[in-house]
């Protein structure tokens, strides 16, 4: 991607911010596991760059603050007495030390400790080579390592031997689901892949289950993951079934940004109505947030918005959650590999516990762009999206690349992150669950291709991703049943129950119960305590005793309108957002600003996560200024995206439009040329086909469209063509006899204005085209014979000066007969002599002036070779008529003839 001019920022960039790490900053090293438990990150082994000697430092990095602290000096062993696992398992070299030396193992958090297992390091015991450099002897290991985070020593492990026990093997791959630890592929001390998947069930620290897998896994190539557990809600892979009714929600519901709400598995039983903040929490540079995770409602697209019906206090939408869900839930492993890196191969399989079957939906993945091969890839699971990280290296591009797959559609998105990764040293990449973010280490100021060479990992700097801006993020979860929120709202309806009123902005009173508002509002608990013990102190003073009961009714206002208040008191009964009145757009704006002012955690949660999902072009707009105003950066930079699109699309349509208006243009007017081009041809096959009327581009403006036509008719034209049969003798006279197309026989000529001659005269031998304007060519007469006796044409109706076509001159509008010319001299071979109509064109009379002018012009020229002074006297006569009638009409359709 270019990067931006000087002073332009790009929208991409706002979601990424840079931050230096300060404190003990690791050296570069090869093959060190990363892991975060809560808002700490675990730093493990590895092998130095500058001697290439392996390490078991431990690196503990605070992600509120991003400082390092080296704590290998710190971490305590636990005595072997204290061991977990099989009593009966001893091993009698087992020693009370920290793991040894080693890299590329594997390090997963569970409870509240990290399990380490394999690896590859020095031989134990084996001698510090002397020489710097100098290679040592090295094994690799089967060993299970566990690092007890609340007391922060090593715990040493007893495993009993069992069939199922994996082969000692580095640079694998691992993950927990549940209890159980699964372990695949990998290599063995000869770089050959292994070709299995192992099973640790932590809880009886006991191999339970191997099976064969062929397929080459390692972390050069592939990643599994799977979801923490901790309250995330995994999709059944590729499950997309339709909605069902709004008032009715369903676990199969599809949200109108892609995200299903079918969900595998739900939130453990244990949680309370003590909601830890998600999302939120704030570091000095980025607003990083901490907490708890979050689930996504149940609700199709139909939902939010919907008219509440006639009782908005009954109107349930019923949740698609597990009244009592296990607290170790076995979530499936996602198994991720690219490979064959100048012609991408990928695959994907789902490991589906509790046995771990295998489904391959490798051919099942698509998306507008589809992942390169990455590079030592890392990946995550992020609410309903699995996450993919990794170096991406070309001969034109070197860039860490991140994108994401939909769980349910496996549709495959990049994550545009701007220009941050463009340069610098961008090595590692792991998901930070408690602020939604995603961090990547590296050096801005180092060479990605020479760091790669290496396989180093540097640690100087990091970036955050806020993913929530690009729609991924973990749900809300469910803090009580289905039943538990109706008989919250029925608890709100029954006013029998209440204590206390709420009074709204427009004057209604809403009777609630102070002391469940009291528990999970914290605000008007404080205000209740306040006025009970001003209350107290007063009962004191006049010698009383205090009785609660006797206090009149209390009533406190709220400057909200009644649907809000409503919508507001619902989700303090319910903990949740379950109503129809509640996701109306306007009600949860509001309720995010009431849960902003009030600091409720949850319902801020809640509120953000449902407009998360109505954001469309509609509401952006809205939704942009809510998240501003109550702080929600991710789903602003969101809103702002969906903005900008919606602009880019309407212009595309814009532009869409008018090129289809301009090729209907061209479609009409290359109909109209067919159409002119058909009835000026029907009966000459021998006129040229470059004669046709020109387009009319003011069908709606008849003077507009007279004018054009004039000037149409004065474009230049191509000479016609030979006559077939003048090539070797004389010009055929039918074939060159002056015509008017559409009158039968007619010998007349063209009106002199008419300078595209080809369309109207047909073809004429060269000696008789004229060049100049408004005159006539010369045509000489045929001798003198006996004519037919003329009839005395018709008297012509006198049409409107200014007469135009839908103008009162009916009769020039609907007349059908031709003029004729004078330049029409007596011929024995024809009949009445006829002229074109011009009535379509209403031509004004100034224009028939020049028309008499030039018939004189082009009679004065003309010879008839007799001497019969009486005929010629007649003729002259007769064309002082025909100019009068010509003047007189208009050019109206008018029937005469010459002697």
């Amino acid at each position: 991607m270019p990067a931006p001019a000087p002073g332009l920022q790009s929208i991409s960039d706002l979601t990424t911010t840079s931050r230096i790490t300060t404190g003990d900053i690791p050296p570069p090293l090869v093959g060190a596991t990363m892991t975060i438990v809560d808002d700490k990150l675990y730093l493990f082994g590895g092998r130095l760059i500058q001697n290439r000697l392996m390490t078991n430092s431990l690196y503990i990095l605070n992600l509120s603050e991003f400082h390092w602290r080296n704590v290998s000096e710190i971490v305590n062993v636990a005595p072997v007495e204290s061991a977990i696992g099989d009593p009966g398992a001893e091993d009698e070299n087992e020693m009370a030390a920290p793991p040894t030396e080693r890299y590329f193992h594997s390090a997963n958090a569970y409870k509240n400790s990290i399990v380490f297992f394999g690896g590859m390091g020095p031989t134990p015991n084996a001698p510090i080579p002397e020489t710097q450099g100098q290679p040592q002897d090295l094994v690799v290991f089967d060993d299970i390592k566990v690092l007890d985070l609340e007391r922060l020593q090593w715990r040493q492990v007893r495993i009993p031997s069992s069939p199922h026990a994996p082969k000692p093997r580095y640079a694998h791959l691992s993950s927990i689901s549940g209890s159980k630890l699964v372990i695949i592929g990998g290599q063995d001390i000869a770089n050959q892949y292994i070709e299995e998947i192992s099973v640790l069930d932590l809880d009886s620290w006991q191999w339970v289950n191997s099976m064969l897998f062929e397929k080459h896994c390692g972390s050069y190539r592939s990643i599994a993951v799977s979801g923490s557990g901790q309250g995330s809600s995994i999709p059944i892979i590729g499950s997309e079934l339709e909605p069902t009714s709004p008032t009715q929600l369903s676990p199969t519901s599809i949200t109108s940004d892609g995200f299903p709400t079918s969900y595998l598995h739900k939130t453990p039983s244990n949680t309370s109505l003590h909601y830890t903040p998600s999302l939120r929490k704030s570091s000095s540079n980025l607003a990083l947030k901490k907490g708890g995770a979050m689930s996504r409602l149940s609700g199709g697209p139909n939902t939010f918005g919907t008219s509440p019906p006639a009782d908005h206090r009954s109107s349930i939408y019923r949740l698609s959650h597990v009244p009592t869900p296990v607290q170790q839930e076995e979530h499936p492993i996602y198994l991720y590999s690219n490979f064959n890196f100048t012609d991408v191969k990928r695959e994907l399989q789902c490991l589906t516990p509790p046995q771990f079957s295998t489904q391959d939906h490798s051919q099942s993945m698509s998306g507008s762009y589809l992942p390169p091969g990455l590079r030592f890839p890392t990946g995550a699971i992020a609410g309903q999206h699995m996450l993919l990280s990794g170096t991406y290296l070309t001969s034109a591009q070197q860039t860490f690349s991140i994108w994401s797959l939909n769980l349910s559609s496996l549709v495959w998105t990049r994550i545009d992150t701007g220009t941050v990764f463009n340069t610098g040293s961008w090595n590692r990449g792991l998901l930070y669950e408690n602020s939604n973010a995603y961090l990547v280490f590296g050096n801005k100021s180092r060479n990605l291709a020479d760091d790669y060479q290496n396989r180093q990992t540097n640690f100087d700097h990091v970036s955050i991703v806020d993913l929530e801006a690009f729609g991924i993020y973990q749900h809300p979860p469910t803090t009580m049943t289905q039943t538990a929120q109706e008989l919250g709202l029925s608890l709100l309806n029954d006013p029998s129950m209440a204590d206390f009123e709420i009074l709204t902005q427009d004057n209604q009173r809403i009777p609630v119960n102070s002391a469940i508002l009291s528990a999970r509002w914290p605000y008007f608990g404080a205000l209740v305590r306040e006025q009970e013990e001003q209350e107290i102190a007063r009962c004191k003073q006049d010698g009383v005793e205090y009785d609660p009961t006797l206090s009149p009714k209390r009533t406190l206002s709220l400057p909200e309108p009644y649907t809000v208040v409503l919508a507001f008191l619902q989700y303090l009964y319910t903990d949740h957002l379950v109503t129809a009145q509640q996701h109306q757009s306007t009600v949860l704006s509001q309720l995010l600003l009431l849960a902003d002012m009030y600091g409720l955690d949850r319902l801020r949660d809640l509120a953000t996560h449902a407009l998360h999902q109505m954001l469309n072009m509609s509401t952006a707009a809205m939704v942009y200024e809510t998240a501003a105003l109550s702080q929600q950066t991710g789903l602003q930079i969101r809103s702002l995206k969906v903005m900008i699109a919606a602009k880019k699309m309407l212009q595309q349509q814009q532009l869409k439009l008018q090129q289809q208006q301009a090729q209907s243009q061209s479609i009409s007017a290359d109909h109209v040329w067919r159409s002119n081009n058909e009835s000026h041809h029907g009966e000459d096959p021998h006129h040229p086909p470059y004669a046709s009327q020109p387009f009319n581009p003011y069908p709606n403006n008849p003077y507009l469209s007279q004018q054009q036509t004039i000037h149409g008719l004065f474009q230049p034209s191509p000479p016609p063509p030979l006559s077939p049969t003048s090539i070797n003798g004389p010009p055929s006279p039918d074939y060159n006899r002056l015509s008017i197309h559409g009158a039968q026989g007619s010998t007349a000529l063209p009106h002199p204005m008419v300078r595209n001659r080809s369309s109207l005269m047909g073809a004429m031998p060269p000696q008789h085209w004229n060049t100049e304007p408004l005159t006539p060519p010369p045509v000489s007469p045929p001798p003198l014979t006996s004519a037919p006796p003329s009839t005395a044409p018709p008297t012509a109706t006198k049409s409107s000066f200014f007469s135009f076509p839908g103008s009162k001159n009916k009769q020039a509008a609907t007349s059908t007969t031709n003029l004729s010319s004078s330049a029409s001299t007596k011929s024995g071979s024809s009949g009445k002599a006829k002229v074109p109509a011009f009535a379509s064109m209403s031509v004004m009379p100034i224009i028939a002036q020049s028309d008499a002018a030039s018939v004189k012009s082009g009679k004065s020229g003309v010879s008839s070779g007799s001497s019969d002074a009486v005929d010629k006297k007649k003729d002259e006569q007769h064309k002082k008529e025909v100019m009068q009638k010509l003047l007189d009409s208009n050019y109206s359709m008018t029937t005469f003839s010459m002697r």
